[in-house]
């Protein structure tokens, strides 16, 4: 397996999200300048400290004269230490004044253009028909609701809020179907009226692209939000929803990279898929397969872990741990994520066996003897692994269920069956003292269409003896 590369290149990384220049700005400093700018510095601390009702913008100018005119850390930590102290005080109405504030910003911002659309031919007032194309009732449609809702997304992901970024982003789906709806209704109107259904200059409504841009970004936000709070479950499956040119610049703010979705969704996968699912989900994925061609050390990953070669993976995964840590939603996860991953690896391996040797074990995953003892003991703790470990002949044995639990399992499938089975037999009868026909209008279709009709609307007999 090739070696990781460790050079963790941050400018590099940045840029991909601000678009920052891939240079070092080289700042000389004149010594009067520094002498001058200390003096100014130690005016506004002392200010700071001397009048308590402007101390928060003195020690701003102080925190902002420090980083232009100075290198000194300590002396930035300490002023910023102190006006921490003074802010925390403040800083919740402020916070949600200004959450406040922004959403409505943004809301005016995509309400106001309405104004602007040209004025009808009639003797109305103009201020009162701009009063009219203010109100809230009057504005709002398919469109400007899934803006809103993608703005306030924007916003609740940026406070790092991901249970609000969650509620927003179904809100922004939700808008996103009702829009194409309403798009495919028009489409549909135009196509009986005749008239051409292509895009005008003047149209608003959105593209196909738009549209996809705007599912994949909800899909990208519900999957980080979903990973930055431990559901690697649900992380992955809107990682899968993903198209292709999820991780582009499509000249919005990027939210992740075709890299760090490559990662993301691998690392959610081999916690909680098998081989089968790993080969069918991910690697013959035509949407992912992308993906895992600009990252092939990604593809060899889940290849060594579907033939159980677990000492390349936990070696590969060990490696790239520091990188791991430096991801914004990845940091809090990590080391329960390496968990799942092992003990995933743990069942897969020894679910394969009756019986098992572990010193065999031992080489396979890389462990000694002891810590492959501890492990497995935490996993049949846990109810992971079902076995029992033979200490003196060093075998890991299967757990055969007894026969008696076996039985009771296949009597309550078998009652589950008849339970559905009755049901169907109650509601055809409901059906048929109803007088209602069950029937398919299209023989070559094989989805079964449930219509309603009377003896004396329908042509077909009702058969009251089945």
């Amino acid at each position: 397996m090739a070696e990781l590369n460790l050079t963790f290149d941050l400018i590099n990384r940045v840029s991909q999200y601000t678009g920052l220049p891939h240079m070092w700005l080289i700042i000389i400093l004149n010594p009067a300048d520094i002498l001058s700018s200390r003096q100014a510095i130690n005016r506004y601390r002392f200010l700071a400290q001397s009048s308590p009702q402007i101390s928060l913008s003195a020690y701003e100018l102080a925190l902002e004269k420090i980083v232009h005119s100075t290198w000194d850390i300590q002396l930035y930590k300490d002023t910023l230490l102190a006006y921490n102290k003074i802010a925390a005080h403040n800083n919740l109405p402020l916070e949600n004044d200004l959450k406040n504030n922004t959403i409505s910003c943004t809301k005016d911002g995509i309400r106001l253009p309405r104004a602007g659309s040209p004025l009808p031919k009639s003797r109305r007032p103009i201020r009162t028909h701009i009063e009219r194309s203010l109100r809230p009732e009057n504005t709002p449609t398919a469109l400007h609701a899934a803006q809103l809702s993608l703005a306030s997304l924007d916003l609740a992901l940026d406070a790092e809020n991901f249970k609000l970024a969650q509620s927003h982003a179904a809100k922004a789906q939700g808008a996103i179907d009702t829009l194409v709806g309403s798009m495919e209704l028009k489409a549909a109107k135009n196509k009986a009226a005749g008239s051409s259904t292509h895009h005008s200059a003047e149209s608003q409504d959105p593209t196909e692209k738009d549209i996809q841009q705007w599912t994949d970004r909800v899909n990208v936000v519900n999957a980080l939000t979903s990973l930055a709070q431990g559901d690697f479950a649900r992380a992955t499956t809107y990682f899968l929803k993903l198209g292709r040119e999820a991780g582009e610049d499509s000249g919005r703010e990027l939210l992740a990279t075709t890299s760090d979705i490559g990662i993301y969704t691998t690392l959610c996968a081999l916690a909680h898929f098998d081989r089968q699912q790993l080969k069918e989900r991910l690697i013959d994925n035509l949407e992912f397969r992308s993906v895992l061609d600009s990252e092939p050390q990604l593809r060899q990953l889940l290849n060594l872990f579907r033939e159980n070669k677990y000492r390349e993976v936990f070696e590969y995964l060990h490696t790239s741990l520091p990188i791991y840590r430096t991801d914004l939603y990845l940091a809090e996860q990590t080391n329960r994520l390496m968990s799942m991953i092992q003990e995933r690896a743990i069942s897969q391996y020894f679910g394969s066996f009756s019986s098992a040797r572990m010193n065999k074990a031992s080489e396979v995953f890389g462990w000694n003897m002891e810590e492959l003892e501890a492990r497995l003991v935490e996993s049949i703790r846990t109810g992971n692994l079902s076995a029992k470990i033979d200490l003196a002949n060093l075998i890991l044995n299967q757990h055969k269920p007894p026969a008696r639990d076996k039985l009771l399992s296949s009597v309550l499938e078998s009652a589950q069956k008849i339970q559905s089975q009755s049901n169907a037999a109650l509601f055809r009868l409901k059906l048929i003292s109803a007088d209602l026909v069950v029937r398919d209008n299209n023989p070559s279709n094989h989805s079964n269409v449930l219509q309603a009709s009377t003896p004396s609307s329908s042509s077909e007999h009702v058969d009251r003896s089945k």
